[in-house]
């Protein structure tokens, strides 16, 4: 069982290498927020920043009408909020930037000058993500933490991302339906980062900026001229020759479109590279079939680094998620759950 308080679980987070994390989750209230503060507690040093994708610390839900825990930050910490969070604080923070984004409510970047709580939030786009998690670095921040969300909207599978933690909500469905969803996850985690590109090359930005599926022929990307496989499968098998050693798809793949990008990539014996593993959006068992048989490389892994586990779902009693969390941890003993409504602040 993992330890329930302390820093031991993630030590990780103290390596150089990791300046961005964000936490996602597989559900609506799968106990981000409260995972969140567990991080900000844990900081040994140094200045820290932290952002969310939408809103966290609000008093309720928006959806759901819940209580919602606010976000406790330390002292010396940079955060994103808006112009009513900024009033609010007052002589607690000092005001570091407003955000250079044509929005109707402006977002501000602050730094804690003592132990507060708060309600955070960040930009909508992924483009304004990476430019506020460049921005919160300019200005000092060591480590950024991002509540995020696992879209391709969201940062969480940009570049930019060291670190992933996922957070399994009980409120996902049903306890089979959280099972295949973490051997799904599981699944997407474990495709490797395509060795055909290095990071920072012209080719890499250019598959990076692709909204074109792209093919690798005699040592160079070209574009195909088609935008994704929906309606374009047999534009795209006559497209494809003995010389196709790669086919880079940037969009999804469905379960609809599962036997067709099957048929074609055992015809050609091309590589497949997706822009990140979250685009094969393919059930449970034709994705373990398909990675099994075609070994899919990824642009951008996932990097999922820690995984977390919420028990609590509306309805749910204390036994039943005490059932629902003990059966979790005997079915993937490898992933060392780590409970939020068991973490003690330190």
């Amino acid at each position: 069982m993992p330890e329930l308080s302390g820093s031991s679980n993630f030590d990780w987070l103290e390596d150089k290498n990791v300046k961005a994390t964000t936490i996602v989750g597989i559900c609506k209230n799968a106990g981000k927020t409260t995972l969140l503060n567990h991080l900000i507690s844990i900081r040994k040093n140094g200045t820290w920043g932290v952002f969310s994708t939408g809103i966290d610390g609000e008093e309720n839900d928006f959806l759901f009408n819940i209580p919602k825990p606010p976000v406790i930050l330390d002292k010396d910490f940079i955060f994103c909020c808006d112009t009513a969070t900024l009033d609010e604080l007052g002589s607690q923070i000092v005001v570091l930037a407003k955000l250079p984004f044509p929005v109707d409510s402006p977002l501000w970047l602050a730094k804690t000058l003592i132990p507060l709580q708060t309600q955070i939030t960040g930009p909508s786009t992924v483009k304004e993500q990476i430019q506020t998690l460049k921005l919160i670095q300019n200005c000092g921040a060591e480590k950024v933490l991002i509540d995020g969300s696992i879209d391709r909207k969201s940062i969480a599978q940009s570049e930019y991302i060291n670190a992933v933690i996922m957070v399994i909500g009980a409120s996902y469905g049903s306890i089979d339906e959280i099972v295949d969803e973490v051997k799904r996850l599981k699944i997407l985690n474990s495709i490797p980062k395509c060795n055909m590109v290095s990071l920072n090359t012209p080719e890499y930005q250019f598959l990076l900026d692709s909204e074109e599926i792209c093919l690798y022929e005699e040592g160079h990307w070209k574009p195909s001229g088609l935008v994704s496989l929906l309606s374009n499968i047999k534009p795209l098998r006559q497209i494809i020759s003995k010389a196709t050693e790669a086919i880079y798809i940037p969009g999804a793949i469905t379960d609809m479109l599962y036997q067709d990008i099957k048929y074609i990539l055992s015809q050609s014996g091309a590589q497949l590279i997706v822009r990140h593993p979250d685009c094969l959006k393919i059930r449970l068992k034709r994705l373990e079939s398909f990675y099994n048989t075609h070994h899919p490389t990824a642009l951008i892994p996932f990097r999922i680094k820690a995984w977390a586990l919420n028990p609590m779902s509306l309805g749910f009693s204390s036994l039943e998620a005490e059932k629902f969390r003990a059966y979790m941890r005997a079915k993937f003993p490898d992933l060392n759950f780590i409970d939020v409504m068991e973490l003690g602040y330190e």
